[in-house]
């Protein structure tokens, strides 16, 4: 089993979503992680700095973490939208689908 986080997050500043990114990288930091790790900058269609986050790690505690660590930045950062979710991956035991375990929408 790999425990998923995926995020998915709008800003109103680009100093916004480039903070953010580099906290999430440091956060992941060493910790043992399973797959492509995607941390993903751009813009979105209307031009609005945008971050995705997508990563598995080896230890559920690493994912619950990062799970309260993102879902608090976009309390106070303020993110203008987005989704964060956590995911137990059972991609390592023969495809079956992920589980969501819980979801934060703002």
């Amino acid at each position: 089993m790999k425990y998923c986080i995926m995020a998915s997050l709008s800003f109103d500043t680009p100093a916004k979503r480039d903070g953010l990114a580099s906290d999430i990288k440091t956060f992941i930091g060493a910790k043992h992680t399973w797959g492509e790790t995607i941390l993903n900058s751009a813009n979105d269609e209307k031009g609005k700095p945008t971050h995705i986050t997508e990563v598995r790690f080896q230890v559920k505690a690493n994912m619950s973490d990062l799970f309260i660590f993102i879902k608090d930045k976009m309390l106070k950062i303020p993110v203008l939208k987005g989704t964060v979710s956590k995911h137990n991956c059972p991609h390592d035991e023969g495809g079956k689908p992920c589980v969501l375990e819980e979801e934060f929408k703002k």
